[in-house]
Formats: C-alpha cells, sequence, structure tokens
C-alpha cells in the first residue's frame, strides 16, 4: 500500500494527502499544507508546520496534548521516514501549544 509522507513528522504513514488524515506517528491532521509553508497557520492544528515539527521532535507529538494517542517510538519503524529541512523565517510561535502552556 503506498503511502505518503507526513508533512509535520516525515514519516511515510498518510493513506491519502490534503484530506484531513491524522497521522498515527505524530498526530498531525493533514490539511495538503507542506514544508514549502511552514509559517502558515493551520486551522485543524491550531498551530503552524513549523511548530508542529519542532514539537514532535522535542516530545514526539505535534501538540503536548496529543502524546498520548501517537505511536511510541518503537512502533515507529514500520514506517519509513526522510527527514526534511525547512527553509525560511520562524513565525513568532503565537499560539504555539508546546509543552507547559
Amino acid at each position: 500500500m503506498l503511502l505518503y509522507q507526513c508533512p509535520c513528522c516525515d514519516y511515510f504513514s498518510l493513506d491519502d494527502r490534503g484530506e484531513y488524515s491524522i497521522c498515527s506517528v505524530c498526530f498531525w491532521e493533514d490539511s495538503g499544507w507542506d514544508v514549502d509553508c511552514p509559517d502558515e497557520y493551520s486551522g485543524p492544528n491550531h498551530m503552524t508546520l513549523r511548530e508542529g515539527r519542532r514539537n514532535f521532535q522535542r516530545f514526539g507529538a505535534c501538540d503536548y496534548r496529543m502524546l498520548r494517542s501517537v505511536l511510541p517510538p518503537a512502533a515507529r519503524s514500520r514506517y519509513r521516514c526522510s527527514p526534511r529541512v525547512l527553509r525560511g523565517v520562524a513565525s513568532t510561535g503565537v499560539g504555539s501549544t508546546g509543552v507547559g502552556q
């Protein structure tokens, strides 16, 4: 089965793109925005993609409140991962949903 790359965690875990699928690895809701627009606010996720990616790197989910809903690190190995680097200037982070907020 063909899987698509999640714009947040970079794992190939989505059945389709832009159809509001939830990534089982990081819990990002895929609205079709990708790494070319990392600082655009994502309504479904209540943060920017850059914030979601930063959160995933810090604690393993796009949003700390979703941590109990994501796959544990050991279970992620069933998905291929191909890390990408975001370009551009980071936003101010207004509305961030990271740890402690």
